[in-house]
């Protein structure tokens, strides 16, 4: 294959599986600067912590080029460690200028929040706005940290 300059390289890159290795690792790198732990309450009792927000947003990583908007639902359960809330507003804007698909995004924040805080156990859920008559909803992790219809959590 011919490359037509820096154009051609960064257009393959955009397009294929390499770039999604790129774009991981430095975001896993600066992510790791911007999030911040402190320590979990000692408790005898099963703790969820839940963040939900809708000011994620990110750069669609195809043709269309626009924004993506989504609301992102991050539970955990602590191990040693609680995320602190402003680093993670830190990090959630960290995305705006960034290239990425929905499935990605997902992939990227569950494993740096898994690797950051190392909770006991992790749910992540992006919800993205509806775009064509489309909504797509990415979940990755521990489904019993889904409430259920009566708003506890399943066992």
């Amino acid at each position: 294959m011919m490359w037509d300059g820096v154009r051609d390289v960064a257009r393959f890159l955009t397009h294929s599986s390499d770039a999604q290795v790129v774009m991981s690792k430095r975001l896993r790198e600066t992510s790791h600067d911007i999030i911040e732990v402190f320590d979990a309450p000692d408790s005898e009792a099963t703790q969820v912590y839940t963040f939900t927000t809708d000011e994620l947003t990110a750069l669609c990583p195809f043709d269309f080029g626009g924004p993506d908007y989504y609301v992102l639902t991050l539970r955990y359960s602590p191990a040693d460690y609680c995320l602190e809330s402003k680093s993670l507003k830190k990090y959630i804007e960290s995305f705006r200028d960034t290239e990425i698909s929905a499935e990605s995004l997902g992939t990227e924040i569950f494993e740096t929040i898994q690797e950051t805080v190392e909770p006991e156990d992790l749910y992540i859920r992006l919800e993205q706005a509806r775009r064509g008559g489309v909504e797509e909803v990415v979940e990755i992790g521990d489904t019993s940290l889904v409430p259920n219809t009566q708003g506890s959590y399943s066992e």
